[in-house]
């Protein structure tokens, strides 16, 4: 057997085993609360795990290339924070959203909308924003996943996209998030062990970090772009950014909107309510917040190092190119470097993040309208008919998710980019600040979901490429002030509501 068949049984292998370790979640998915969340009875380790594998999808892995073109100040400001996001997540969120779920027996963030908010329409303006920008986020987790399996298996990119698709279909239809949260313990800790090889190897073939940075100072790229802009953070970037002297603030803004994203997306948040008991946030805020600092600490900043490598034995026209489409600087780095045999356990990482990240987005988007929309319009239908359309639901989205990754329209690119810093934004003041802030009302909750997808969608679609600034932050900057204001001027929830809040 030769090392390429090594690397291709490693892959399959892999998909095998989460596809079976998923079975063993049906045991516990029997009711709505079993299937949604896990019968709310997971562990640090799991619950750490599976939060730190969902939110890092294989983009995460691919964006270690970034660096390629920008300079390491997108690197190192990423890094920072992803290590500052998570921190917030696990001390201002986790608790205090697990001890009101458990009082209220809520099962998604919706509920918590409506229950705080006391807002059927409010619940249902929230389901509608998860149901349209995750179903358009999938999208990038589904390409992501496939071009590296595309490659590994010589497969085309149709059959790629199934083999990815289909053992995440069965796990989460079969065992829900039990399943789910238990395959992303494994599949976070194959993510870390590759993000250690990946930068083991890159950092042994540039001698180490200070030699390389010495080496990437003198070198020219290209034979004309000095090496030394990619050590200032008003150095390297995209040209149009450059020439417009925007390339700090391009990368202070995207570093910003994805990492802290972290303290309000749903799928994340919704994981909390699955904990056993208080004691297993305690623990997991330790263990999970370790496990997304090294991650990124391992991953973000490698692309610059990446042209002492590459560059040599490639053209300056297929240098160029890469430094367009930088997501595959780190898989021809690990195909030069990492030899076969070891090759596909690394490469199994990207997918393994992409199978994570789809497992709880199917998840959240079942919920969203099995729980947060069906169940309220039909209040009577009996609880084994709703649990069949909530495992039945992610075939659904699945299957829309991956016609939308197959035939892309120029509006829908558009939309998915702005997409995951766009559902921060609707969320991180009705959820996030309105789990502190008394003052919070449903209407102040509703302006803020509505202006901030309008703002973030538009200013994506028609301002970033002129402003360079990330549409998160023109979003939050109106969201955030209305969400406050509208609160201020609208009557507030129940005394009974603020008293729980009161209680976390």
């Amino acid at each position: 057997m030769d090392l390429a068949t090594i690397d291709l049984l490693i892959v399959l292998g892999m998909i095998v085993v989460v596809t079976a370790i998923g079975v063993r979640g049906y045991r516990v998915s029997g009711s709505i609360t079993g299937y949604f969340l896990a019968g709310r009875g997971l562990g640090p380790w799991v619950l750490a795990f599976s939060i730190m594998a969902t939110y890092f999808s294989a983009a995460s892995f691919l964006a270690g290339g970034t660096t390629y073109l920008y300079n390491l100040g997108f690197g190192a400001w990423l890094t920072a924070w992803h290590i500052i996001g998570v921190v917030l997540m696990w001390t201002l969120v986790a608790e205090r959203l697990f001890r009101y779920s458990s009082k209220t027996n809520i099962v998604s963030v919706p509920d918590f909308i409506e229950h705080r908010y006391q807002s059927k329409g409010a619940k249902m303006i929230s389901a509608s924003v998860i149901l349209l920008l995750f179903t358009l986020y999938l999208t990038s987790v589904y390409k992501g996943g496939a071009v590296i399996l595309a490659t590994v298996l010589n497969v085309k990119f149709e059959v790629a996209l199934l083999l990815l698709a289909l053992p995440v279909i069965i796990y989460v239809c079969v065992g829900g998030l039990k399943a789910a949260a238990l395959n992303n313990l494994v599949l976070g800790a194959l993510m870390l062990l590759a993000a250690l090889l990946t930068f083991s190897a890159i950092m042994f073939a540039v001698g180490g970090p200070i030699s390389g940075l010495e080496k990437l100072q003198s070198m020219n790229v290209m034979d004309k772009i000095p090496g030394s802009l990619w050590l200032r953070l008003d150095g390297m970037g995209p040209q149009p950014a450059m020439v417009a002297g925007m390339v700090p603030s391009l990368i202070m803004s995207i570093t910003f909107s994805i990492s802290v994203a972290q303290v309000a997306l749903p799928t994340l948040l919704m994981q909390f309510y699955a904990a056993k008991d208080a004691r297993v946030i305690s623990r997991g805020r330790i263990i999970g917040s370790i496990a997304v600092a090294a991650y990124a600490i391992l991953v973000f900043s490698l692309g610059a190092f990446c042209h002492l490598i590459l560059d040599p034995q490639i053209s300056s026209g297929e240098v160029a190119a890469l430094m367009k489409d930088t997501d595959w600087v780190i898989p021809k780095v690990i195909n030069v470097l990492i030899p076969s045999g070891l090759r596909g356990l690394v490469l199994a990482a990207p997918v393994a993040a992409s199978m994570s990240t789809l497992a709880v987005t199917l998840l959240v988007l079942s919920g969203a309208v099995v729980r947060d929309i069906i169940q309220p319009i039909k209040p009577g239908l009996e609880e084994k008919k709703l649990l069949l359309l909530a495992k039945l639901s992610p075939i659904l989205f699945a299957a829309i998710s991956l016609g939308l990754t197959l035939y892309q329209t120029d509006i829908i690119v558009e939309i998915v980019g702005a997409a995951f810093g766009t559902i921060f934004v609707c969320f991180l003041g009705p959820v996030t600040i309105g789990l502190y802030w008394k003052g919070a009302t449903k209407h102040g909750a509703i302006a803020s979901m509505i202006s901030g997808l309008v703002v973030g969608l538009l200013w994506y679609k028609f301002l970033y490429k002129v402003t360079w600034i990330y549409p998160v932050i023109p979003a939050l900057a109106v969201s955030l002030p209305l969400f406050f204001v509208v609160s201020m001027l609208t009557p507030k929830p129940s005394n009974e509501v603020l008293e729980l809040l009161g209680a976390n």
